[in-house]
């Protein structure tokens, strides 16, 4: 007969926790065990099943660095045209945030406020593009620099401006993009293979979605989790084990100093034989 045996293990980013060799964006960590991970050689059936696991949705839609100026040209405090290069502090940003971080910039570098600030971003709903408006003449957005957030905001490589009229509002070439992430997906090297995507494996062991408004934790815990066969299991002894976390895209994902975590079972099946008493050997 076959007897079932399971292995359950709780890891986690944070290196309080134990977590080793971390990433600088904490999406990949190992794990080093005092005593090995020991799957018998005669053990069948070896799979994985990822029964719960968190993550924090605060991965960044702007980056330092990457997509975070804005290069306005427009009247100062005294009404003379002045450039101004907007950085963005990094976050995950939806458009009445990062309208609202854009006007606070421009604000603290003496940029007019009054009756109304030099710009504007609102949604159109009816085509999920975003408009911009500029209030005083002569103003314009650069959006050709390499490090705009001109993709979340669906502009095209291009300069806005400078108006001949106030306000001027424009549409945005496409649609907003402040959705980087669709969901999450785990991964570990416990599987060569782990869950296929279309027609590749990328040792996935657990897709993970947001469910919660930015900022908050997700706690994942599928109904019916997907199993994963791990034969390559079968008779290894593992001592490190490695972790990342990506997005839909399996691109790594920067975690924004938060950890996540999740709970495995190790799964499989041991030959037992039944002596003519009905004892099990």
């Amino acid at each position: 007969m076959m007897v079932p045996h399971e292995i359950s293990i709780l890891v986690s980013s944070d290196p309080e926790a134990g977590a080793i060799n971390v990433s600088p964006d904490g999406s990949q960590f190992e794990i080093q065990l005092e005593d090995a991970l020991r799957i018998p050689p005669e053990a069948v059936n070896v799979t994985i099943d990822v029964e719960e696991a968190t993550v924090w949705w605060v991965v960044p839609n702007v980056i330092t660095g990457q997509n975070d100026k804005m290069y306005i040209t427009a009247p100062n405090v005294a009404g003379v045209l002045t450039p101004y290069v907007v950085t963005i502090p990094q976050g995950l940003y939806d458009l009445s945030g990062i309208n609202q971080a854009i006007q606070r910039e421009l604000q603290n570098l003496g940029a007019k406020i009054d009756p109304a600030p030099v710009l504007n971003l609102s949604p159109d709903d009816a085509t999920q593009r975003v408009e911009l408006t500029l209030n005083y003449l002569g103003s314009q957005v650069d959006f050709t620099p390499l490090d705009t957030p001109r993709e979340i905001l669906g502009f095209d490589s291009k300069i806005i401006g400078p108006t001949i009229i106030e306000p001027a509002t424009v549409i945005a070439d496409n649609t907003a993009a402040f959705n980087q992430v669709n969901y999450f997906l785990i991964h570990s090297d416990l599987t060569n293979l782990g869950i296929r995507f279309n027609n590749q494996y990328n040792q996935t062991i657990t897709q993970v979605l947001i469910d919660v408004p930015p900022g908050s934790q997700i706690v994942s815990r599928p109904f019916n989790p997907a199993r994963v066969n791990a034969p390559e299991l079968g008779g290894a002894s593992r001592t490190n084990l490695r972790f990342w976390l990506t997005d839909d895209k399996n691109r790594p994902v920067n975690t924004n100093g938060e950890f996540f975590t999740a709970r495995v079972a190790i799964k499989y099946l041991l030959p037992h034989a039944i002596l003519p008493t009905g004892s099990v050997v």
